[in-house]
């Protein structure tokens, strides 16, 4: 194996952010929390960004049906855990990579404990509603430097993606049903103007599988699009990126 020097490898970062941006990405460590159709995208822009340390939150493995979105699915990867499969990849991409894989599901019961350590800068790409509020909640309360991915589901448009608060992101039904939820089941202002807390959001219309195919079991209820997925956690990266070399 070839001898890896950081700072040949980035020398774009260092360009971009100068030497000084690239030793604060270098020393930034960042959580991503589902590496599926938008964190894995998101989690291999921070390695290309020069980050020196992840840790990659995900329970989930492989289906053959991922590989419309997932940067790691691949015939050879199916049935594999996806944050192992991610993990070594990026190792092949940054071998001084610091990297912690953490196969768990984040639930109320066991978030203080894994995330104790971990919440300094987090990416959330999580899609289920309820896992979604309670670990938005606990970022919030730990007042972390976070950002939470809204819906890309549906959608074929890349360039309708934003970047906005929780409050004001019209449009994208996880995100309205996040903040209808941080609302009435963890006492979040109805009346607040901005939460603090930022997201990527889409307001283009889903498209749904026909109705047919849906209920025959044949398609799932919407299907998702690379170049949406990919563009919503490039989105992601790319605000992190910022914060860190702010």
């Amino acid at each position: 194996m070839m001898n890896f020097d950081s700072k040949l490898a980035f020398r774009g970062i260092r360009a971009l952010f100068g030497n000084d941006g690239f030793e604060k990405l270098q020393r930034s460590h960042v959580t991503v929390i589902g590496v599926g159709g938008i964190g894995s995208w998101c989690t291999e822009a921070l390695c290309r960004s020069a980050v020196g340390s992840l840790t990659l939150i995900d329970n989930d493995v492989i289906e053959i049906t991922n590989s419309n979105r997932q940067l790691h699915t691949m015939t050879t990867t199916v049935g594999s855990y996806k944050a192992d499969e991610l993990a070594n990849r990026l190792l092949l991409i940054n071998p001084s990579l610091k990297i912690e894989v953490i196969r768990e599901k984040l639930t109320k019961e066991n978030i203080d404990s894994i995330m104790e350590s971990r919440s300094d800068n987090v990416c959330e790409c999580i899609d289920d509603i309820d896992a979604k509020a309670y670990v938005v909640n606990y970022l919030y309360n730990k007042k972390a430097n976070f950002i939470v991915s809204g819906g890309a589901g549906g959608r074929i448009d890349p360039t309708k993606l934003k970047l906005g608060d929780v409050v004001t992101a019209n449009g994208d039904a996880l995100i309205c049903k996040l903040r209808a939820k941080l609302r009435r089941e963890y006492g979040f202002s109805r009346t607040a103007k901005k939460f603090n807390i930022m997201c990527t959001y889409s307001n283009e219309t889903p498209r749904y599988s026909s109705k047919e195919d849906y209920l025959s079991g044949d398609l799932p209820t919407f299907g998702a699009s690379m170049s949406v997925t990919a563009s919503a956690g490039l989105l992601l990266s790319s605000w992190m990126i910022a914060k860190l070399t702010k």
